[in-house]
């Protein structure tokens, strides 16, 4: 499975720490690693380097190869692609998937993610419903927030749901 990264948000929401030149996704945040650097491993787990694309603001090209080359991985360079203008989420994905076709898990840069064996077993079971199936992830939210969008789940569907509604972010 081909991975795209999701890597040109400017971070605002976590500001001062992160700013336009310097969004989240590019700050050692935790430990030695970048979230981005994270996703990059991640990507890893079910996609070759030759599988994983990144799609970035042309403003963060010299943070990504520097992210790329702190972590030793060998991803092309005409596998990253830099907006030369920032639309927004649904244009970037379109630009890369339409001059690569096939089946892509596409990760935002900036989440924080552990990874195991929960994290495995979800994915293994998104890469199988994804053969008939455009498959997202969520949580369970704790309390309404002004931040997020909600996935209303419908009937079951193997080890998921179908997607009943999207609500988008509540206004409190």
């Amino acid at each position: 499975m081909k991975t795209l990264i999701l890597a040109g948000g400017k971070g605002t929401r976590l500001w001062p720490l992160s700013r336009e030149l310097m969004p989240k996704q590019f700050i050692k945040i935790f430990d030695s690693m970048s979230l981005f650097q994270k996703t990059i491993q991640r990507a890893l787990i079910y996609s070759k380097p030759e599988e994983v694309f990144i799609v970035a603001n042309r403003e963060y090209k010299f943070r990504i190869l520097d992210d790329l080359k702190d972590l030793e991985v060998e991803i092309p360079e005409e596998n990253v692609y830099l907006e030369p203008q920032t639309k927004s989420t649904l244009p970037a994905i379109y630009w890369v998937l339409r001059a690569n076709p096939g089946k892509f898990a596409i990760l935002p840069s900036d989440h924080i993610i552990e990874v195991n064996e929960e994290y495995r077993k979800a994915f293994k079971a998104a890469e199988r419903l994804s053969e008939n199936f455009l498959v997202t992830f969520g949580i369970r939210p704790t309390k309404p927030h002004t931040g997020y969008g909600y996935i209303k789940p419908g009937r079951g569907l193997g080890d998921g749901f179908i997607v009943d509604e999207f609500k988008e972010k509540p206004d409190l």
